[in-house]
């Protein structure tokens, strides 16, 4: 009985420690607190039990059984938040939003300015959706604002007030294709996807990746900061600015042309002080 308990004590510590190497590593949310404070009956009080008494020093069968019972109950809560289940208290706060109903007849200007990541992707409809990146972070759930009046009308996105332990890492923004959209954007180690979508002049600023695709319709997109530009094969495009560019490309008087016997269709303006490298989509 003695060498099983020990094991499952050393079982015990070890799945807490992996729950805090994930939290380190960006897996796991500190919000499960949350869960397991909520769940308490089945959480607190036998984990006060054990410890009372591992405490005293009490082996008997009711201590070996409430390692068993704990160390169960210490790794289907990680596995849930990690799948986002439901039951959960963590995915019991709303942090999905959308608006599918925007005008196609008239322009928007899209504007985030965020200290967190934004996943940026579109989608074949009117309108937007926004939810959380469901990793640990320090930036609150989303909302937005819209203007309903003036041309370009704006959706903004901000930070709604969110507990320090419901913080996430940034947020997935989805815009429609069958608007059309301006970008003006501030956010670091992000994802943008621009493709099958049609942009006014654009501004975006921060860290990350963007990928212009083949689709993609605009015709001046500035950058600020420090990103990895993956260009689609078949998109012509000229850069203007200090920026590293794949040796295949040519450096002429207007910039960098990825495909110099082609017209442009994009221009790319990198600001001063950015670190900007262009990369050949494979």
């Amino acid at each position: 009985m003695i060498k099983y308990v020990n094991s499952f004590k050393i079982l015990l510590f070890s799945i807490v420690a992996v729950q805090i190497a994930l939290y380190f590593f960006g897996y796991l949310r500190p919000s499960i607190i949350y869960d397991y404070i909520d769940f308490f009956p089945f959480t607190i009080i036998p984990a006060v039990i054990y410890f009372y008494l591992n405490i005293k020093r009490i082996t008997n069968k009711i201590y070996f059984y409430l390692s068993i019972y704990l160390s169960a109950v210490l790794i289907l809560f990680p596995i849930s938040h990690i799948f986002d289940a439901r039951f959960l208290t963590t995915y019991s706060f709303p942090s999905y939003l959308e608006n599918r109903e925007l005008n196609k007849d008239s322009e928007y200007v899209l504007v985030i300015d965020t200290s967190g990541s934004i996943n940026l992707n579109t989608f074949d409809e009117t309108g937007y959706t926004a939810d959380v990146i469901d990793k640990p972070g320090s930036i609150g759930y989303p909302e937005a604002v819209e203007t309903l009046v003036g041309e370009p009308k704006a959706v903004l996105f901000r930070e709604m007030q969110t507990s320090s332990l419901l913080k996430v890492a940034g947020w997935n923004v989805n815009i429609g294709n069958k608007n059309i959209w301006k970008l003006n954007l501030l956010s670091f180690d992000s994802y943008l996807h621009l493709d099958d979508i049609k942009l006014k002049e654009s501004k975006i600023a921060g860290t990350g990746t963007i990928y212009l695709g083949k689709d993609l319709n605009l015709e001046e997109l500035k950058v600020n900061g420090n990103f990895d530009i993956e260009v689609s094969s078949t998109l012509s495009i000229v850069v203007v600015g200090n920026v590293d560019v794949p040796p295949t490309w040519i450096n002429a008087t207007i910039g960098y042309l990825n495909q110099p016997e082609k017209v442009y269709k994009l221009k790319v303006v990198v600001e001063e002080g950015s670190e900007v490298r262009f990369i050949d989509e494979d």
